[in-house]
């Protein structure tokens, strides 16, 4: 968060709910260096948009303490692959032992999560003009205070919930946590992402179903993945990119279909 005044905003709309902040933008756990210069974050940030790229990055956290670039070639080619690695071997992200093989320059990163959630807000920030904290505990909050992304868009307070493990990782549990902490939050929307490109109708679709069955509530497809509940809350994934389904979630909740 480049702008002091954009997590001012939210800090302020956080307040007038009753919620203080007791933690945001954490960089312990970001895969890469935290003294980053704003020229590599604004690399780092293009590169993170191709789904490529960030499946390699899972990859490269998993096997973060040997591998090679046969090791990650699982969902991209070769080429891409020692291109991703000179990458990070050129920002210092990547350390080449004397066996030839690779490393993770950090040891305190176990999950991509964090670096997804970081990314999220950047989207925020830089796609739609609108300042996001990543990583944000709150004080006072009845359903735990642990929110992956904050944002203010047109001064509306908007939540993202973000996965980055695939569906079959998820838990009908996690589904009945976000509800509570969107309850609690009470934004004007609120978004399930999943970084994945299959299908949320398969499970995550009917664990939301589940949830919600008691208080009435339908599931409805927006768009191909992307569905709605009650005209303010989104389950959505990666296909065909993250910043395209958050956008239409926000025109969504932005100009609904009744003015009057």
């Amino acid at each position: 968060m480049r702008n002091v005044n954009d997590a001012k905003t939210i800090i302020e709309m956080l307040k007038r709910r009753g919620f203080g902040l007791d933690l945001c933008n954490p960089k312990d756990y970001l895969v890469f260096p935290p003294d980053w210069d704003p020229a590599f974050e604004d690399e780092l940030y293009g590169l993170l948009k191709k789904y490529s790229f960030r499946i390699f990055i899972r990859d490269v956290i998993k096997n973060r303490k040997s591998f090679e670039a046969e090791d990650l070639t699982k969902y991209s080619t070769r080429e891409w692959v020692e291109r991703y690695i000179r990458f990070l071997v050129d920002r210092g992200v990547v350390d080449t032992g004397k066996d030839g093989r690779y490393r993770l320059k950090t040891t305190s990163v176990f999950s991509f999560g964090d670096t997804l959630e970081w990314f999220v807000a950047n989207v925020f920030g830089k796609e739609f003009s609108s300042p996001a904290l990543w990583g944000v505990r709150l004080k006072g909050a009845a359903a735990g205070g642990d929110y992956d992304v904050i944002a203010s868009v047109e001064g509306r307070l908007v939540y993202v919930e973000v996965k980055s493990s695939p569906p079959r990782n998820v838990e009908e549990v996690e589904v009945a946590s976000f509800i509570k902490r969107v309850e609690a939050l009470k934004p004007s929307a609120a978004v399930f992402l999943e970084d994945t490109k299959l299908r949320m109708k398969d499970k995550i679709v009917p664990f939301f179903e589940g949830v919600l069955k008691k208080k009435g509530l339908k599931v409805i497809r927006l768009q191909e993945e992307t569905f709605v509940i009650d005209g303010r809350v989104y389950i959505t994934n990666s296909k065909p990119d993250i910043i395209g389904n958050l956008g239409l979630c926000i025109r969504h909740f932005l100009t609904p279909e009744k003015f009057w």
